[in-house]
Parts: structure tokens; C-alpha cells; sequence
């Protein structure tokens, strides 16, 4: 069993040798995702990368802050558009 992990390591490590900043990025993403799988459903696992993270504290902010239209709901966006 340990030759086979040691294989499949080197493996691993063969394949991101060559691989440029972006894609090292999305590998250890997707190792991360691996890692919480089991806590989160996959389907959700999007609404817990840093990128959704940042873009829902910046809405946070935005709320309190007043920078939105309407009362940060569908229904009040639609209703100050409509007026």
C-alpha cells in the first residue's frame, strides 16, 4: 500500500510540475473541495470557495453601507426600479 501511495504522489507531483500559477491555483482548490466534501454538499461547494466568500462580504457591506437599490431583496429591487 505504501508503494502505491508514493506512486500516486509522485504522480500527482509530476503533473503540476508544469503547470502555470492559475493552474496550481485550481489544483489546490480542488484539493481543498476534496478535503470538505464530506461536510459540504457538492453542490454547494461553489457558495464556500474564497471568490463567493469575498463577493458576499462585499454585498454585506454594501447593504450596510446603503449601496444598493432597493431594500437588498428581489421584490424591493424591482419595486425602486419601477418607480
Amino acid at each position: 500500500m505504501q508503494k502505491t501511495m508514493n506512486t500516486v504522489k509522485n504522480e500527482i507531483i509530476n503533473q503540476i510540475n508544469d503547470l502555470k500559477p492559475d493552474g496550481l491555483k485550481e489544483v489546490l482548490d480542488f484539493v481543498l473541495f476534496v478535503k470538505v466534501k464530506k461536510t459540504i454538499e457538492p453542490s454547494q461547494a461553489y457558495f464556500w470557495t474564497k471568490t463567493w466568500q469575498r463577493l458576499e462580504k462585499e454585498a454585506d457591506e454594501d447593504k450596510k453601507t446603503g449601496r444598493i437599490v432597493g431594500d437588498g431583496t428581489v421584490e424591493g429591487l424591482l419595486k425602486a426600479i419601477k418607480s
